[in-house]
């Protein structure tokens, strides 16, 4: 099941990146990852909820971290913005994915899709929000 997470993780920073740079709908993300590598290998169920979620509170999850951000979020690149959503279902949707395994999740797909230091930019984001972001939020 771990392993079938983390693909399920990547299939989802792919299909959030396609949402944001093409702006279609959610099957049409679907029938994209199908034909990706990981597909096979990924829980697609779990891809599909972190999908649906990220795509349907996309804006309440950009609020509950933009104080955490050190610019707006329309300056995040589309890969780090995918990635933030992720980590943002994890944390408040998913209860049974404990928070160190989100952000090193994260850290690692950040250090495979992102610039050259996005995972830190990942880790510091995702570090504040815990620290007192959250807790604003709850």
């Amino acid at each position: 099941m771990k392993g079938s997470r983390r693909y399920a993780r990547v299939l989802a920073v792919k299909g959030l990146y396609h949402w944001q740079v093409n702006q279609v709908g959610l099957e049409k993300i679907i029938a994209v990852l199908i034909t990706e590598e990981e597909y096979p290998k990924a829980d697609v169920n779990y891809t599909r909820n972190l999908l649906e979620s990220a795509t349907r509170d996309s804006l309440r999850h950009y609020e509950a971290i933009e104080s955490c951000l050190d610019r707006p979020i329309s300056q995040i690149s589309p890969i780090e913005k995918a990635i933030l959503l992720i980590a943002m279902v994890e944390l408040v949707e998913t209860s049974e994915v404990p928070f160190k395994v989100v952000i090193n999740e994260c850290v690692e797909l950040a250090k495979q899709f992102g610039g050259t230091d996005g995972h830190k930019y990942i880790n510091g984001v995702l570090d504040r929000y815990l620290k007192g972001g959250r807790a604003a939020q709850s």
